[in-house]
C-alpha cells in the first residue's frame, strides 16, 4: 500500500478549531473514550485492480485505546495496536508478526490513523489536515483535507460521516491518486464484554 490512510502525527489541541461555529461540538460529539464494538464492511477500490477488494468484520476499541481490526472475511486476520507495540496474526498463512509501530511501515501507519478516526482523537489531526463539515439534522459530515505545502504530496484526503446517536459511522480515505477506502460501521456492543474480547484477541495475535 502506499502512504495509504497511515500517517503518525503531531498533537493540537481541538481549542484550536473553536472559532469555526459548529466544528467544536461535533468534534466532541464523535469522540469516545470508552470500548466499542462496531460491525464494519470495507471496500476499496485500487488502482491496477479490475473490481473493488471486499472484507467485512469487526472493529474493537478499548478503554486504554487499543484497537482491534478482526477481518473475517475473505479470510479471519487479527491485527492489534496496544500501547506503542503492533501485533498481527493470520491464521490460515500462519503467519505471525509484532513490534513497535514506529517500525511497522504502511500497516502501523493505517492503524495508527483509523485508532484515531474511530475514536475521535481527531486534534491528532489537526497539524496536517484543514477541516470543514455540515450538519444537517441529525446527519453530520466531517471532511479532512491535507494543508497546502505539505512535504508528502500522497497524503490522502479522509471523509467521516454519521448520525446524531452515533452509532453508524462511515470513513472514506481517497487517494491522491485516486484509490480510495471506504469502510461502513455500525456499533454493534460496548462496555465490558468488549473489553474481554479485546483481551481474547489481543492473546491470540500475541500467540501465549
Amino acid at each position: 500500500m502506499k502512504y495509504g490512510l497511515w500517517l503518525l502525527l503531531a498533537l493540537w489541541p481541538v481549542a484550536g478549531l473553536a472559532n469555526e461555529p459548529g466544528l467544536a461540538e461535533l468534534l466532541g460529539r464523535i469522540r469516545h473514550n470508552g470500548s466499542a464494538e462496531f460491525s464494519y464492511q470495507e471496500t476499496r477500490k485500487l488502482e491496477l485492480a479490475t473490481s473493488p477488494w471486499s472484507g467485512r468484520g469487526m472493529m474493537l476499541s478499548g478503554v486504554d485505546g487499543s484497537l482491534i481490526k478482526l477481518q473475517l472475511q475473505p479470510m479471519r486476520v487479527i491485527m492489534v495496536i496496544t500501547g506503542q507495540r503492533m501485533y498481527y496474526w493470520d491464521p490460515e498463512q500462519k503467519q505471525r508478526h509484532s513490534g513497535l509501530i514506529g517500525q511497522a511501515g504502511a500497516a502501523g501507519e493505517e492503524i495508527t490513523l483509523f485508532r484515531f478516526i474511530i475514536q475521535g482523537h481527531t486534534e491528532h489531526l489537526q497539524s496536517t489536515y484543514d477541516f470543514t463539515h455540515q450538519i444537517r439534522g441529525k446527519a453530520w459530515h466531517l471532511r479532512m483535507t491535507p494543508k497546502p505545502g505539505l512535504n508528502d504530496e500522497n497524503a490522502p484526503t479522509i471523509e467521516i460521516s454519521g448520525d446524531e446517536d452515533n452509532t453508524k459511522r462511515q470513513v472514506l480515505i481517497r487517494q491522491a491518486d485516486g484509490e480510495s477506502t471506504e469502510y461502513q460501521m455500525v456499533k454493534t456492543a460496548e462496555g465490558p464484554e468488549v473489553e474481554k474480547s479485546i483481551r481474547r484477541l489481543l492473546l491470540e495475535a500475541i500467540g501465549d
